[in-house]
This record gives structure tokens, sequence and C-alpha cells, in this order.
């Protein structure tokens, strides 16, 4: 210990602990990028800021042609009203692929270059929410990324701001305040 260190009683951080806090600094910003990255790519994905489609009325029925190929929907995002009868038509352009909505009890296969319809009724009952269709048969390397949302009603979280808009951010700041407390816990067992 040096002149200094004796009067303060505290020796400085040794090369070990310096290593530590810029391996946590670079661990954060790391996990910080990638949720980022996570969270806008999703968004992407789900449409998140496009205009959703509408589809076309026909006999009182609300229709929407879907296209599916590696590795989208398109449309992306489509809008409908609780007490709605819909019909979707379903085309794959390429492989064979699903269309699933959970909610609606929606699980079609769709062979690759064929068109496949189904039918369902928004309950008129239903709350304001965002719904997701997604492929359910695996696809190749892509599939977990072919997703879509179903927008029904007017769904709306704070301040006017979508749902849709908020989750992966909010999914970013929670990872960022795990990592946080486990910095702050770790740093309390060092010393």
């Amino acid at each position: 210990m040096n002149k200094e260190e004796k009067r303060s009683g505290v020796a400085p951080p040794g090369p070990a602990l310096r290593g530590r806090a810029f391996f946590l600094v670079v661990t954060a910003l790391v996990i910080a990028l990638f949720t980022g990255g996570i969270a806008y790519e999703t968004q992407t994905v789900l449409g998140v800021g496009e205009k959703p489609a509408e589809g076309i009325i026909v006999d009182g029925v609300r229709t929407f042609n879907i296209t599916v190929e590696q590795w989208a929907f398109t449309p992306v995002a489509l809008k409908v009203n609780p007490g709605e009868n819909v019909t979707f038509y379903i085309t794959s352009k390429d492989v064979w692929h699903g269309f699933s909505i959970n909610e609606l009890n929606i699980n079609l296969t769709v062979p690759g270059g064929k068109t496949v319809q189904t039918q369902a009724v928004i309950p008129a009952g239903t709350k304001d929410q965002i719904l997701t269709m997604y492929c359910s048969v695996f696809c190749g390397l892509g599939h977990p990324y072919i997703k879509g949302q179903i927008i029904v009603g007017n769904p709306r979280l704070l301040f006017g701001i979508g749902l849709g808009r908020m989750m992966p951010y909010a999914a970013t700041l929670a990872m960022v305040v795990v990592f946080a407390v486990a910095v702050v816990i770790e740093g309390r067992r060092i010393k």
C-alpha cells in the first residue's frame, strides 16, 4: 500500500476487478443492443406502424386474401370489428405453410401453390385486442418469423399508444432491469 491508500484505508481496485467491470459493461451493451434489435425486428415482422388491411365486405362478410411465403404473411396486419363474420383466403406461394389464430380456433395447413379458405366469427362481446396469426407448419429456417396481427376494434394501452408498439420495448426494459439487479447483487458479493 502506498501513503494515499494507507490514509484512506481503501486499496484501489486490482486488475481483476477492473477486468470484471469491463466485462459487465460490455455484456450490458450487448444485451441492450440485442434485445433492442429484437424489439425493432418484432415490430417490423408484426407490421407495427403499417395501416392494417381492412379487407372487402361481400354479402356482409369481411373477406381477406392473404398470401404466405417464406417468411411472411401479406398483409401482415388485418383489422376486424367485434361481431363480424370473417372469411380468410390463404394462398401459399411456395412451400407448405400453416395458418393459425388460437383465439378463433383456426389451424389450417396450406399446401404450396394452393389456396385454402376458412371462416370465423369475431364474437360481439370481444374486447378490443390484438390477436396473433402465425404459421403452424415448419417451412424452413425463417418459420418462427411468420407472424401477423389481427387487430380487433381499437386496442390502446397508454396515452393512445398501441400495445404492439409498447410490448417489445417493455420486454427490453425488463431485460435491462434484470441485468442491472444481477450486477448490483454481484457487486455486493465482491465487496
